[in-house]
């Protein structure tokens, strides 16, 4: 028979640690819990003692209630040092577990950078670009260029416009715009007109027209 495969994860010592701590930490809350039920008790002892007129005895259990009370904060101090203390070794490992990760990671991104080099890079660009010279020196030996003659770039345009046609429908042609003649306007005049004299001519005319002898 074979053995199982699967493996219990290892505990480290920080495990161990913690683990102490953890339990150190239920066994106070634990008095503390044992204290508090005493301190109540006490309370009721007292408080029958008062009502039996036993001043003595009910000062005795109100005593030994303020000693339990004030243990109670001294346990309580060290609860949260111990509460401190977990939280913080936790935290660390966390720091730990993500020092380690970013290690890890620099180790890989290191050993890819050697194996995507420069050097390398230029290597393998020149080497595409001797076998792309040597493929296009075979084509021109066997007379398969890689480009297109103007007849066929030709042909290839016509096919185009065809294909186009059916699948489009015909293109409505662009209208163009007769020609107009390109007309001189003439030179703008740069005599001064003599207003005064135009008046005088205009005045004369003016009144042979207002005498002229009405016809008989």
């Amino acid at each position: 028979m074979g053995q199982s495969t699967s493996s219990t994860p290892k505990i480290t010592a920080q495990d161990k640690a913690i683990f102490q701590l953890k339990q150190q930490r239920d066994n106070i809350k634990k008095y503390q819990r044992k204290l508090q039920t005493v301190i109540d008790r006490q309370s009721e002892l007292a408080r029958q003692a008062v009502q039996n007129k036993q001043p003595e005895r009910a000062k005795f259990y109100l005593r030994s209630k303020k000693q339990q009370q004030s243990t109670i904060i001294k346990t309580c101090d060290q609860l949260d040092n111990l509460e401190n203390l977990i939280g913080t070794i936790e935290f660390k490992l966390i720091e730990k577990d993500v020092i380690y990760g970013l290690t890890e990671g620099n180790k890989v991104l290191t050993k890819l950078n050697n194996e995507m080099s420069v050097e390398k890079i230029d290597k393998i660009i020149d080497q595409v670009e001797e076998e792309k010279l040597r493929v296009d020196e075979i084509s021109e030996a066997l007379g398969m260029g890689s480009g297109l003659t103007k007849v066929e770039e030709t042909e290839v345009d016509e096919e185009f416009e065809r294909m186009n046609q059916e699948i489009n429908g015909k293109q409505p042609e662009e209208i163009k715009m007769p020609d107009v003649p390109e007309q001189k306007l003439p030179d703008v005049p740069t005599d001064k007109i003599e207003e005064g004299r135009e008046e005088e001519e205009e005045i004369p005319a003016q009144k042979a027209k207002t005498h002229e002898p009405i016809p008989i």
